[in-house]
């Protein structure tokens, strides 16, 4: 399972982190050691002034107390307190001086060192008082640290100068101990710090590989997504071009061959909006698992969202895939229990191979997206890609892009095709059905863009834009004396909008039509999922005054027992029952009953694609009043189909 590239692992990563923390430590421990140099040394420096501070206190006291004040008296004074037996200074300059006297003596220290000093010395008048606060400080002279005192007051001036022997002795003795003490706590914190950045290290990498997998697979099922697919075919070069050369997965050797399934289950949605979201999910889960289980393990299954899934088989051919493709179908058709009902799913796949077909990954996806979409066109499970069929997708393609241009700019109009009474040919209503005016592509039926409106999730817009049109239609044609009912066609996905019905009725008093001209028709095996549902959302419709009817009956697989529960007004029988009816007992049978259904239920049966007078009249035999279909009239635009309400034509026209 190679990795999302943008979140490899950085091998250096750990290198890099271990020299951070070491340099942090070199400076933690420098610092340490600067700092308390400095501090040692500061507190030397003042215990030195301190104490020559009190030096010079006392020699200026014994001065004022002896009286006096001879060179000799104040040489035995200098001595007895800086050069005894058991002290002595090593180099000392003292000057005392009055009105009447000068002494000083030198002991070792250069006469030009001392001369400098004295004349960088402040003046200070004279004092009576505060002679303990008499200044002091430190003076370098040619690398020479120099402590002096001066003591003034009315009587003497006392000027001391000398060199710190003790404070470069205890300055030396700390930093030894302070040398100790660093490479101590440096390798406390080296230790530290490498334990500190495997720690991180082994966290962040946990952290990278729980992003990457976070990011290359989905929530619900577990599976690898989209993001993880195409990272697989980067690394396998089916995308050369998006490579990036320095990136250990490029060097993957690339198969010479390979099949991808795009699976698309075929009545996932009915599952989720029936029994919610949740059984929804539970689905997913199962599906995913049975198909994974039919996989091995070069072969990787991806779910791309929603109902999609994709599986990618390297080193598989065209004849394998077909056989593998089978065998999923096979497992999407076993029943899964969801609230303790056995559901059948089914499912729709598309085959496309690498690289007779293509040689890129996204290419690959949308080539078997193609062949899904036919597969599930004509309903024969899977479908391999060939070319015959890449205008069709080309188009699928477009058209997909150009929807949103179809809906705002009210590119999809109505046709009407007229609903007659079988006995004489008297319109009774209309039915509107969607026509898609491309621009480029002309006049389309709803084959060609339904699928495309659900798999974008705008059916509930689409639904609320065909109403619109329907009732705008309605009012248009009132206005001009035409009473005709319109039927338009609604998916039960629109029945999930909540506000569809308000809707509805916002629009019926804008246009001022009563709501008896509107007629909504749902496709019975659709209706059938979630009975329950369905009938309290169309109750309300129907109490609301707007007609009910059930399109494409007999199509339908769950029990009949829907139809007293819809309580509908029409019920229409399905084409495929009509056609070659005149012929076929099997087909006359299940008219019969649906007939006979109708009027258990105090509805009408309406009979579709009704093409000649002998079904008609068969139909008539059998109980059925009404019909519509070719024989009467084709769904024509409205310019059309004006004319023959305005003139209350009969049909067909002879």
């Amino acid at each position: 399972m190679p990795p999302i590239l943008e979140l490899q692992r950085d091998k250096s990563f750990r290198l890099k982190l271990m020299l951070v923390c070491l340099s942090v430590a070199l400076s933690v421990a420098t610092i340490y050691v600067v700092v308390s140099y400095r501090l040692a040394a500061d507190l030397g420096l003042k215990t030195e002034l301190d104490s020559l501070h009190r030096q010079a206190m006392f020699l200026h006291g014994e001065i004022l107390l002896s009286k006096n004040d001879s060179q000799q008296h104040l040489s035995e004074l200098v001595s007895l307190v800086y050069f005894s037996k058991h002290f002595s200074v090593p180099q000392l300059y003292i000057k005392v001086s009055n009105s009447d006297m000068k002494w000083s003596m030198n002991h070792n220290i250069d006469k030009e060192k001392i001369d400098y000093l004295i004349s960088k010395l402040p003046v200070y008048p004279i004092i009576t008082s505060h002679i303990a606060d008499m200044p002091n400080g430190v003076t370098e002279v040619d690398d020479v640290t120099l402590l002096w005192q001066v003591i003034q007051d009315d009587r003497y001036q006392i000027t001391i100068v000398k060199t710190s022997q003790s404070l470069d002795d205890t300055l030396k003795f700390v930093m030894q101990r302070l040398i100790i003490t660093s490479v101590i706590v440096f390798w406390l914190a080296a230790w530290l710090a490498l334990t500190l950045s495997s720690w991180m290290n082994k966290r962040v990498q946990n952290k990278n590989d729980a992003l990457a997998r976070l990011a290359t697979h989905d929530a619900l099922t577990g599976l690898p997504n989209r993001l993880y697919l195409t990272n697989l075919m980067q690394s396998i070069d089916l995308c050369p071009t998006s490579i990036d050369k320095k990136s250990d997965y490029h060097n993957m050797p690339a198969p010479k061959q390979g099949s991808l399934f795009v699976i698309d289950l075929d009545k996932f949605k009915e599952v989720n909006d029936t029994f919610g979201h949740a059984a929804g999910d539970s689905l997913l889960i199962d599906v995913a698992q049975k198909l994974q289980n039919a996989l091995n393990n070069t072969q990787t299954l991806v779910r791309l969202g929603g109902d999609e899934f994709i599986v990618w088989a390297p080193e598989m051919d065209i004849t394998d895939a077909k056989d593998l493709a089978q065998r999923l179908i096979e497992v999407c058709n076993e029943p899964v229990m969801i609230n303790k009902l056995s559901i059948n799913t089914g499912a729709s796949i598309g085959i496309s191979h690498y690289p007779s077909h293509t040689n890129n990954a996204e290419s690959l996806i949308t080539l078997a997206d193609v062949a899904m979409y036919e597969a599930k066109q004509k309903r024969s499970g899977w479908s391999l890609f060939s070319e015959r069929n890449t205008q069709r997708g080309h188009q699928r393609l477009r058209l997909r892009a150009d929807l949103e241009n179809a809906l705002t700019d009210n590119q999809i109009k109505l046709h009407y095709q007229p609903k007659v009474s079988l006995a004489d040919g008297q319109i009774i209503g209309v039915e509107g059905l969607a026509r898609w005016y491309h621009p480029t592509d002309g006049l389309l039926s709803p084959y060609h863009f339904i699928d495309l409106i659900e798999q974008s999730g705008r059916v509930q817009e689409f639904g609320r834009y065909i109403i619109l049109n329907a009732i705008e239609q309605l009012s248009q044609w009132q206005k001009q004396g035409i009473y005709t009912p319109i039927a338009i066609n609604l998916s039960p996905y629109n029945l999930l909008d909540p506000e569809l019905l308000d809707y509805t009725f916002t629009l019926l008093e804008k246009y001022a039509i009563n709501s008896s001209y509107l007629e909504i028709e749902l496709i019975e095996s659709s209706t059938s999922i979630n009975i329950d549902y369905i009938s309290c959302r169309l109750s309300d419709f129907k109490q609301a005054g707007i007609k009910l009817a059930i399109d494409d009956f007999g199509t339908g697989m769950s029990s009949l027992s829907y139809i007293s529960n819809l309580n509908v007004n029409h019920i229409k029988i399905d084409r495929s029952f009509i056609i070659d009816i005149e012929q076929d007992v099997k087909k006359q049978a299940v008219a019969a009953l649906a007939i006979s259904l109708a009027k258990t239920f105090d509805s009408k049966a309406i009979a579709e694609g009704v093409e000649n007078k002998a079904q008609a009249d068969l139909l008539i035999e059998m109980g059925c009043l009404y019909g519509q279909g070719y024989y009467f009239a084709k769904p024509m635009p409205v310019e059309e189909i004006e004319p023959l309400l305005l003139n209350n034509v009969f049909l067909p026209i002879s």
